[in-house]
């Protein structure tokens, strides 16, 4: 974490900034006056970003790197894939991950998720400008290192800031929380990467990046504690894929509006849906929606030879259950902590996808508007891998979600609140 040549104070501390845009963020900066500029790419097709910087380190009280980002007001919550490229003999300290910044000054106030190249993962902040980080009081450590892709989600709610951290196919889990008290409604939120070498270059890769409005859960355990309750809240809505093989996604349309009965075509090239009060289609590559005289299909597909598949709370949290056509023998198939939901047979008849909440979700029903992840299993049972991490809920998997050959699941996921 640390760098131990101390900086000169005569250090010319300019930033430079693109004002190009890439992807869904704004601008671009190298923080600090690196010794080797960085830059930022975003290939539209496969959705991914590619960083590269230079720079010495995030610590002390001067920050080196390259930024890619954003400016946002108020709670957000940030999911994405995150992978350090190439590099394999640089530092061990290399890293990427979130930045929540107050400005580009090389001091700023700041919050950092750090996947290092060693496959260290921490959460680091910085509470007044030109402070200097401090080592353990102002760390929180993830104790599973992982050389590779690790999804990493930060939250914002009021002047607290939660991370969450996952390997690939596993259920995120809460690294820690912090309070910032003094931290400014509007900030800079986006992507960052560093060589933690001021001659060397380290590339990042980027995907699945996610931008939603967190809102409190409207139940909580005790009932004396009352929450607001969702019913007028409306958020902005995608369509999304996820290839079964790759795990990525693809956003192929966002909208303002709530989205409905979303269906692939019987040949799987395009999706159909409703929005705004209108049929609409898209190409399952994306594209512009276009007018629909095809309703989608509604068929339901939880069927799977002699077996029906469901949701059922009667052991307390609703899970997935398999009976026989005729409602005989009633088999529970997970056991999990975390409430599990529409459940969805692949064409094949070998899988299930469904969608589960955490752990402090509503047992006992599906709602709108919440931190939730989708879930594949063998149809027989048997340990649940997590494929997708995102904020949706209750109309997040519709019937049917396959495409016809099974490669893809079809999917809603929310975005910022209107």
């Amino acid at each position: 974490m640390k760098f131990l040549t101390l900086i000169a104070t005569s250090l010319v501390l300019a930033t430079w900034i693109s004002t190009a845009q890439v992807g869904e963020f704004t601008k671009a900066a190298d923080i600090g006056n690196p010794k080797r500029a960085g830059s930022s790419e975003y290939d539209e097709t496969s959705q991914t970003y590619t960083l590269k910087g230079g720079g010495y380190n995030i610590w002390f009280n001067h920050d080196e790197f390259h930024f890619l980002y954003k400016k946002i007001k108020g709670d957000f919550l940030l999911t994405a894939h995150f992978q350090l490229i190439g590099n394999v003999k640089g530092n061990a300290h290399r890293k990427t991950g979130w930045m929540i910044r107050e400005t580009t000054d090389h001091d700023a106030v700041s919050i950092n998720s750090c996947l290092h190249g060693d496959g260290l993962v921490v959460l680091q902040w910085r509470l007044m400008r030109g402070a200097y980080m401090r080592d353990p009081e102002e760390e929180i450590f993830f104790p599973k290192p992982y050389f590779g892709e690790n999804i990493i989600q930060l939250e914002r709610m009021g002047k607290q800031i939660t991370m969450r951290m996952a390997h690939p196919g596993e259920p995120l889990v809460d690294m820690g929380s912090i309070t910032l008290p003094e931290l400014k409604d509007e900030v800079l939120i986006g992507p960052y990467v560093l060589a933690h070498d001021p001659d060397g270059m380290q590339e990042a890769r980027v995907w699945n990046v996610r931008i939603s409005t967190p809102v409190l859960p409207d139940w909580h355990p005790n009932k004396q504690v009352k929450r607001v309750s969702h019913a007028a809240l409306v958020f902005s809505s995608r369509i999304e894929t996820l290839e079964m093989a790759t795990g990525k996604r693809k956003v192929l349309h966002e909208t303002a509006d709530k989205i409905g009965a979303l269906a692939f075509s019987p040949d799987g090239t395009e999706v159909a849906f409703e929005s705004g009060g209108k049929i609409l289609s898209v190409s399952s590559d994306g594209g512009s929606a276009k007018p629909s005289a095809t309703p989608p299909a509604t068929q339901r597909t939880e069927t799977a030879g002699l077996y029906l598949y469901f949701s059922d709370g009667q052991n307390g949290t609703s899970q997935i259950w398999r009976k026989k056509v005729d409602g005989s023998e009633s088999v529970q198939l997970t056991f999990d902590l975390d409430p599990a939901w529409f459940p969805q047979v692949s064409p094949d008849g070998k899988w299930i996808v469904y969608l589960a909440y955490p752990h402090d979700a509503n047992p006992q029903k599906a709602v709108a508007y919440h931190r939730v992840s989708l879930k594949v299993m063998p149809v027989s049972g048997g340990a649940p891998r997590t494929i997708a991490y995102l904020f949706g809920g209750q109309g997040t998997l519709q019937h049917p979600c396959w495409s016809p050959d099974g490669s893809r699941i079809l999917f809603v996921s929310n975005g910022e609140k209107r």
